[in-house]
């Protein structure tokens, strides 16, 4: 069975299979807050990679750059999913329908990212008892 630490540093070096998915299955799981932002989707695929490569290098600094990436991405979900909601209720006030801004890949995302946001607090507190 993986560790804790072995499980997310997996997470991180697995982030150009994420890419790859994304790119060819349009399934954007990883990163959904920014998809409709091609450009900067792509920059924090590649700011997950130096991540990647900063906790390979470094294994004591896996917690905190976990903490650190996933309260990002989790910022970014929230951001994407409560603005829309605010236009949207200016629509509706004016009378046009409306479609909801959340949808299956943004939860997973949600799911994924506080789950190893979990693992490196977990990671983090354990360090720093020993």
């Amino acid at each position: 069975m993986l560790s804790r630490q072995q499980l997310l540093l997996g997470f991180y070096l697995t982030t150009p299979i994420f890419l790859l998915v994304d790119e060819l299955f349009g399934w954007n799981i990883r990163i959904a807050s920014l998809e409709n932002y091609p450009v900067w989707k792509i920059i924090y695929y590649l700011f997950c990679m130096c991540v990647a490569g900063l906790m390979w290098k470094w294994k004591s600094l896996e917690p905190i750059l976990g903490i650190i990436e996933g309260g990002i991405n989790m910022l970014l979900l929230t951001l994407s999913v409560m603005l829309p909601y605010y236009r949207a209720i200016e629509a509706i006030a004016d009378g046009h329908a409306v479609a909801t801004p959340l949808d299956g890949f943004k939860i997973i995302n949600y799911i994924i990212s506080g789950l190893f946001v979990l693992i490196s607090m977990q990671l983090r507190n354990t360090s720093r008892q020993t």
